[in-house]
């Protein structure tokens, strides 16, 4: 049986540490952006790994887990320290079951013409396996990736793999730090001059996204402002975004309403902790995430937890 969307990456446990406190919590790219996704989407799988003592098992329940594997060793896990400006230091990052993600766990069965696959950040060389192994098997599944900023950074090989993987997918999405970086340059406009890709979706948080295709040339598509006092947790924030965005494109075909969707969602997930906000978050269709918004602006906030929440 097909999927809508599949998302292959990272299930961890994260202890995070910011200015409202130290949490420990079900984290990890391929989860945040699956359940994102969820809100749009009920036909979604997580393809990943996890340690046998994963203490998180009741958020996975929530999606398609068959294909996350159990190992005999620790959890992904991740350290994660902000500072006063909100930026992320690592203190951790180990792999443990995540190591075990490879194209061989992919399953093929699940693929056909109408499923996104989005690959969530992994080392560039296994992206290019699961990517091979898609195109051999199904090879009108679309492909999106994501990448980390310490992938971009580690070595030229990386950069390079990353750069032709651009233009083999179908969408490849990064924030405006990691474009620059995977270019060497300091400028955004630089930056998409030399990144090459079917679609290319440059995000610049608040502000909306740069979008680069041929049919439609360069688009800035701003944010929509959602009215939310309190920045609790920006951990998972460009996952949630991207699962959101596939989600929404992969039901309207509409770009502009896409990234509004997936702003307003990322947005909603960052007035909690970790997955809180989202959780059980269930939109009937992708017209109702503006209208969530505007309830919020009207003040109208229980009548829209009650409306939207399963």
């Amino acid at each position: 049986m097909a999927c809508d969307l599949m998302f292959i990456g990272h299930v961890s446990i994260d202890q995070i540490e910011n200015q409202h406190g130290i949490r420990v919590q079900a984290g990890g790219a391929a989860l945040y952006a699956a359940m994102a996704a969820k809100t749009l989407l009920k036909s979604v799988a997580l393809v990943s790994a996890i340690g046998k003592h994963y203490q998180f098992t009741d958020t996975l329940r929530l999606l398609n887990t068959d294909h996350v594997r159990t190992c005999n060793m620790p959890s992904t896990r991740f350290n994660i320290k902000y500072n006063k400006q909100g930026e992320a230091q690592y203190l951790e990052a180990a792999l443990g079951a995540g190591s075990k993600i490879a194209a061989s766990t992919i399953p093929i069965e699940l693929l056909n013409p109408e499923t996104i696959v989005h690959i969530s950040p992994l080392p560039p060389s296994i992206v290019s396996k699961i990517v091979k192994k898609i195109g051999e098997t199904s090879p009108k599944t679309r492909i999106s990736i994501n990448t980390w900023i310490e992938y971009i950074e580690k070595n030229r090989r990386n950069r390079t793999t990353l750069r032709n993987l651009a233009q083999t997918a179908d969408f490849f999405i990064v924030n405006d730090t990691e474009a620059k970086a995977l270019t060497q340059t300091d400028s955004i406009s630089t930056a998409l001059r030399l990144l090459k890709a079917k679609m290319l979706i440059i995000t610049l948080g608040e502000l909306g996204a740069i979008v680069k295709a041929k049919n439609i040339g360069i688009q800035l598509i701003p944010a929509l402002n959602v009215p939310l006092k309190n920045v609790i947790d920006t951990t998972g924030a460009g996952d949630t975004w991207c699962g959101a965005f596939l989600a929404a494109y992969k039901l309207t075909q509409d770009l502009m309403k896409s990234v509004t969707i997936a702003s307003t969602v990322s947005s909603i997930k960052c007035s909690g902790w970790g997955l809180q906000k989202i959780t059980n978050l269930q939109f009937r269709r992708p017209d109702d995430v503006i209208e969530y918004v505007i309830a919020l602006k009207e003040g109208a906030l229980q009548k829209s937890i009650l409306d939207y929440t399963k």
